[in-house]
């Protein structure tokens, strides 16, 4: 089958892999769109910022979803022809995280298209039980932006609690910022998002943000505390993952707010006691979804979001040739395009 390779030194090619092996427990999918995240930069490069594989080994891709072909003797719950959602984490099944519906913190956790093959390929095999049922009305675009963009966002939101009362802050809204921005907005919150490239803050206004700021040109703490009479916001969520997004975070969030840490980032410096202690911030550390959520999320998804405000956060959607991946990476590490699709 034909799917993306990575020789880990910044390109990415189209190769042959070996059409792929569906054991007891798997099923395989057809699939019919897979999404690019910021996080395959890394194996592009040759540094993968998590998994054990090296770049090469593995077809990336942790975005997947299409139709089932074919499946196991052992696989009881999905059928050829369902539409299903395939989850990032492999989990062992039986560990304490795996039960409570986390296999992304299991110790034994394989990530697709970093321990094993994801979805930027035609076919895709998986264990049955990381299948996600797709609704009808949800569109394969859409499903590939549905767990780690939206799903993501949407239940670290649902932790925060955020409701019509709040006013929730985005700092950084590339395609997790907009995740956050329609997850928030769905939920009756008024949005600030906050970035410094006016494109992506007029895609946020375009998905419900009810203010939007450059930080390049106005500073985001005094806007905020103009805005709010001086107390801050009652929620922000950090997603540039930069160290200035953090502590923009820790500044303008009132005392006794919620600040939910989406970027990734190897270290931050914040102060302690002005930033944390002495306001009392409650600090959330989010890396996906408990699988139990899932049909709150697609339910949330179809009803209040719908493909078409969805879909908004996709600007490319791309074939597997070879010139196709070639200029999808690129434009997508060069920042010029938000969410990008590959559709086999």
């Amino acid at each position: 089958m034909k799917g993306v390779y990575f020789p880990g030194t910044g390109e990415a090619h189209l190769k042959e892999w070996p059409d792929p092996t569906v054991h007891p427990d798997d099923v395989l999918i057809k699939i019919k769109a897979s999404a690019l995240c910021r996080t395959d930069l890394s194996i592009y490069y040759g540094n993968p910022v998590v998994g054990k594989k090296a770049p090469g080994e593995v077809i990336p891709g942790h975005e997947p979803c299409g139709i089932i072909t074919k499946t196991g003797k052992n696989a009881k719950h999905f059928k050829e022809g369902d539409r299903v959602v395939a989850s990032i984490f492999v989990g062992c099944g039986f560990c304490k995280y795996c039960r409570a519906g986390e296999p992304n913190i299991c110790e034994r956790v394989e990530i697709l298209g970093f321990d094993r093959h994801g979805g930027d390929a035609e076919f895709l095999v998986v264990p049955e039980n990381v299948c996600l049922p797709m609704p009808d009305e949800m569109s394969y675009i859409t499903g590939a932006i549905s767990t780690d963009v939206i799903g993501n966002l949407y239940s670290t939101m649902k932790e925060m609690n955020v409701s019509g009362k709040d006013i929730v802050a985005i700092i950084g809204v590339g395609p997790m910022g907009l995740g956050g921005t329609l997850s928030a907005k769905g939920m009756g919150a008024t949005v600030v998002a906050l970035d410094l490239v006016d494109s992506r803050l007029n895609k946020a206004k375009t998905l419900g943000a009810d203010y939007i700021v450059n930080a390049k040109e106005q500073n985001p703490v005094e806007f905020l505390m103009k805005l709010t009479n001086g107390e801050g916001v009652d929620k922000s969520v950090e997603c540039s993952g930069t160290p200035e997004g953090v502590a923009t975070c820790l500044d303008i969030t009132r005392k006794h707010g919620c600040v939910a840490q989406i970027g990734e980032m190897a270290e931050a410096k914040i102060k302690p006691s002005a930033q944390f202690l002495r306001k009392k911030l409650t600090y959330y550390g989010s890396w996906y979804f408990y699988l139990q959520e899932w049909g709150g999320i697609a339910d949330f998804i179809v009803n209040r979001i719908g493909n078409d405000k969805a879909e908004k956060m996709v600007s490319k959607r791309y074939s597997l040739t070879e010139q196709d991946i070639s200029q999808a990476f690129k434009l997508f590490d060069q920042h010029k395009t938000d969410k990008v699709v590959f559709t086999p």
